[in-house]
C-alpha cells in the first residue's frame, strides 16, 4: 500500500508496510520536482535493509541500546540486536502499519509493538502536507503499564538537491555527547572542530556519528535553491547527525542516544522519559521549505 499526498508544490510518499516511512518528500523548483530523500527505487529494498532509505521512526527508543540491554525499575531487559551488538533504532521501523485516517494531505497509523518489546503499547504517527510544509508527530503510548521510553525519526538526506553539490547544514546545540564505540559515555562537551555544526559550512568530508543536546531553533538544511527548516518540538529535544560521503542524516530525537542507560547511571539532561496509559512520550517535526531566488537570503 502506498499513501500520497499532494499540496501545490509539494508531494509525500508515505508506505505504512515499510515501517511507516516517509519513502519521498517532492517539492518543486522552478516547476520540477526535486526529491529530498535517499531512497531506494524499489521500495522491496527495504525487506533487506530496512534502516536504509526515505525517513522512518524510531519508538520505543531511539538510535541504539547498548549492548541490548537496560534495568528499569530494578528488571533486567534484553532487546532482540538484530545483528547487531547494540538494539538499533526501535521495533517498529521494519513492520506494517496500520493506516487509521486518510485524506488528500494528511495520514495517520499506528504500530503495535511486538515481543522484542516487553510492555503493552503502541505508536502513533501522523503526517500532514501542506503547500509550504510537513508536519510529522509521533507517539508512543503504554496499553497498562509504565515503561521508559524515547521516539524520533531518522531521514536519509540528499547530498545534492535541485543540482548543488552539497548541502550546508546549521544546528547551534549546547554540547554533544562523547562518544565510546557509538554509544554516549555520559560527559558532554561544547561542540568543536567538525562537530560544530554552528557556522553552516557545507558538510563536505566531515564524517559525523554524534548526538547533540540542549539544541536551540531549527535546524537549517541548505541545498542552494532550496533549504528546509527542521523545527522540533518535545520536551528536551536531541538530534543526531550521521554522516557519509551519498547521504546524511538530520535525526530528530525526544532523548539522547542510550537515555536508558544514561538514566540508570544517574546521567540527567538525557530526555529520559516514561510513557503511562493516557500520558504517552511524543515529538512533532516540521519540515518547512523555502526556494531561494537569485541573490536573496533563506
Amino acid at each position: 500500500m502506498t499513501v500520497e499526498l499532494v499540496a501545490p508544490g509539494a508531494r509525500a510518499v508515505i508506505l505504512p508496510e515499510h515501517g511507516g516511512r516517509l519513502h519521498q518528500l517532492f517539492v518543486e523548483v522552478d516547476g520540477v520536482e526535486a526529491p529530498l530523500l535517499a531512497s531506494p527505487a524499489n521500495p522491496a529494498s527495504y525487506l533487506v535493509d530496512p534502516m536504509r532509505g526515505g525517513s522512518f521512526p524510531m519508538a520505543p527508543w531511539p538510535n541504539r541500546v547498548k549492548d541490548s540491554v537496560f534495568t528499569f525499575g530494578g528488571v533486567r531487559v534484553e532487546l532482540p540486536p538484530d545483528g547487531q551488538p547494540h538494539a538499533l533504532h526501535g521495533r517498529v521501523h521494519n513492520v506494517p502499519w496500520t493506516v487509521t485516517l486518510q485524506t488528500g494531505v494528511a495520514v495517520e497509523m499506528t504500530c503495535d509493538f511486538d515481543q522484542g518489546w516487553p510492555w503493552a503499547g503502541q505508536a502513533w504517527q501522523r503526517f500532514e502536507l501542506t503547500p509550504q510544509s510537513l508536519v510529522m508527530k509521533l507517539k508512543v503510548r503504554s496499553e497498562t503499564t509504565p515503561f521508559p521510553a524515547g521516539c524520533g525519526w531518522h531521514p536519509w538526506f540528499r547530498r545534492s538537491v535541485a543540482g548543488s553539490e552539497d548541502a550546508a547544514v546549521t544546528l547551534t546545540a549546547g554540547f554533544r555527547y562523547v562518544l565510546d564505540g557509538g554509544i554516549p559515555t555520559g560527559e558532554r562537551v561544547a561542540p568543536d572542530g567538525d562537530c560544530d555544526l554552528s557556522r553552516g559550512a557545507p558538510l563536505g568530508g566531515r564524517r559525523l556519528d554524534d548526538c547533540y543536546g540542549r539544541v536551540s531553533g531549527p535546524t537549517l538544511i541548505d541545498w542552494g535553491r532550496l533549504a528546509l527548516r527542521v523545527s522540533n518540538e518535545c520536551s528536551n529535544p536531541h538530534v543526531q547527525v550521521y554522516t557519509e560521503p551519498g547521504a546524511f542524516c538530520i535525526e530528530a530525537q525526544t532523548c539522547a542516544t542510550d537515555t536508558f542507560n544514561l538514566h540508570e547511571a544517574e546521567i540527567t539532561g538525557t530526555g529520559f522519559a516514561i510513557a503511562s496509559p493516557g500520558r504517552p512520550v511524543a515529538i512533532t517535526s516540521r519540515w518547512t521549505w523555502y526556494r531561494r531566488v537569485l541573490g536573496s537570503e533563506f
